[in-house]
């Protein structure tokens, strides 16, 4: 007869084996639904998922994979890569991280100050979420956060896959 402890870790398992084997875009959209799963659960707003920001942090993720390093600012500061992509964004911020799994992933990104104050600050009211596996078994993973600027300037190009 198996436990609660049993089934607990029966579940991560199996969790775990997902990671591995499914195609990146689906682990960042159910990635960026965990998160959500984590604001609701304070009574925040959802986050909603830009196409976007998710290509930006794919490159990005890429590059890291590339290295088998995690940092910021490997070509240019993250504003910089938001800004040219969505220049009406007011508010921006970036997560970085190498796990097995997008829930090992997110476990240590919400036990960490900073990175749990980005997933779960007000200030921001989209996520995109990029994912690279790299060749030592890694995945690689960028979060973007963004909010556009309110209202939107004048005669602004503001992308059509961000919802007003």
């Amino acid at each position: 007869m198996m436990g609660p402890m049993g089934l607990v870790l029966l579940v991560v398992t199996f969790v775990s084996c997902q990671s591995a084997n499914e195609p990146t875009p689906v682990l960042e959209l159910r990635m960026a639904e965990l998160v959500n799963v984590e604001r609701e659960a304070r009574g925040l707003a959802r986050l909603a998922f830009s196409p976007t920001l998710a290509e930006i942090g794919r490159a990005y993720s890429a590059k890291m994979a590339g290295a088998r390093s995690v940092h910021h600012d490997f070509d240019r500061p993250v504003e910089e890569r938001i800004l040219a992509a969505l220049p009406d964004t007011c508010t921006f911020g970036e997560n970085l991280s190498k796990h097995t799994t997008i829930d090992y992933s997110l476990g240590d990104l919400m036990v960490s100050p900073g990175h749990r104050a980005n997933l779960l600050s007000e200030r921001f009211t989209f996520i995109g979420i990029g994912i690279a596996r790299g060749t030592d078994g890694f995945l690689y993973i960028t979060q973007e956060f963004a909010r556009p600027c309110d209202p939107p300037p004048k005669g602004s190009k503001r992308r059509k896959n961000l919802p007003q």
